[in-house]
């Protein structure tokens, strides 16, 4: 039944982001529900978090239903998986070695990704593997930076796995030429490795050493995708950046085309609503278009939209209270740093 269960755990993360798999997941999720449930012969336990968190969930999705919002599955299934894997977690009573099993699915993302780019397997994450000037397309690449804020929450002390998972990481993340989930590994990669009290010592000056020079040799190298070399020089100047200047005219359309009446702004549209914008393109007009508002990417309003101000102060007031429960100063700043880095993600779950 363990390894069943680790088996079905790293399916359900290559899955994320599959669309057409969607009814997999679901059966993965109850699946090992159900594994929980012969081997605990059905004693399972139901928190109160729990029951509160579903309690204020149900108030939203209520919301949403009597609004009768179209395709409301596309955001509500989100919350069911996270739901049903939240039960799963609290309930996992034998032994299911979770850093263990994030070092497996570190690995077997940096394998998928050098697969792919050289063309040697079918990608059921995307309809093509090459994006815009080379990004590649795939599987999920938060594996690493669950490692990173799992060794920085538990103290963890630096070990030959997790530089080598880190290289790794920093390899597959900058193919894709995701920016945000970079910030945050070199952000999480830094109060890890780095010990500010000890960093004249030769493990950590070897360890940044080795992670540096495999960083620099990978955007020199052949191999980095040209939207790389071109999305380095807004590091220094991101407010220039065009897609954080487009989501931010995105939202400012998506903010002007919503009536928010006094309920809304208390309580939002709940859960399953979604947003319409017209996009007009400067260089082929024909593309213009109307397109429903990946609101996803601008999570304050993702929360804000479906619960008024009341969700988006729970939202806040539980992360703050999660904060005061992490004691070292360094896993708050990576917290802080992951939470705000990464706030489109955690909202949708």
């Amino acid at each position: 039944m363990k390894n069943l269960t680790q088996i079905l755990l790293v399916c359900l993360f290559l899955l994320q982001g599959t669309n057409l798999f969607n009814g997999l997941v679901l059966g993965t999720l109850l699946c090992i529900i159900s594994i929980e449930v012969i081997i605990n012969k059905g004693k399972l336990k139901l928190p109160l978090y729990f029951i509160i968190a579903l309690c204020v969930y149900s108030v939203f999705l209520v919301i949403g239903i009597v609004n009768f919002h179209e395709k409301p599955l596309i955001d509500i299934k989100f919350q069911i998986f996270s739901f049903l894997l939240l039960f799963w977690l609290i309930n996992n009573r034998y032994s299911v070695n979770l850093l263990k099993l994030l070092f497996l699915i570190n690995g077997i993302i940096f394998i998928i990704y050098f697969l792919l780019f050289f063309d040697l397997i079918p990608n059921i994450w995307s309809y093509t593997t090459f994006g815009f000037k080379g990004r590649v397309y795939g599987p999920a690449i938060i594996s690493i930076n669950l490692l990173l804020f799992y060794y920085l929450v538990f103290s963890h002390s630096v070990d030959k796995k997790i530089i080598l998972a880190t290289i790794l990481g920093f390899i597959y993340t900058a193919m894709t030429t995701n920016f945000m989930n970079l910030a945050v590994l070199i952000i999480l990669s830094t109060l890890v490795f780095v010990h500010f009290k000890s960093l004249l010592k030769p493990v950590y000056m070897f360890s940044l050493l080795l992670i540096m020079t495999g960083v620099v040799w990978f955007l020199n190298s052949s191999f980095v995708p040209e939207l790389v070399i071109e999305k380095l020089k807004y590091v220094y100047n991101p407010l220039e950046y065009p897609s954080l200047k487009t989501r931010v005219e995105d939202l400012a359309k998506a903010l002007k085309n919503e009536n928010f009446g006094t309920f809304k702004q208390i309580f939002g549209e709940g859960f399953g609503t979604h947003s319409e914008i017209y996009r007009h393109n400067l260089r082929a007009v024909s593309w213009s278009r109307v397109f429903r508002f990946q609101e996803i990417d601008n999570g304050f309003y993702y929360l804000y939209h479906r619960g008024g101000w009341v969700l988006l102060t729970t939202f806040i007031l539980s992360h703050l209270y999660l904060l005061s429960r992490i004691n070292q100063i360094k896993a708050k700043i990576g917290s802080v740093s992951y939470t705000h880095l990464t706030l489109p993600t955690i909202c949708s779950v």
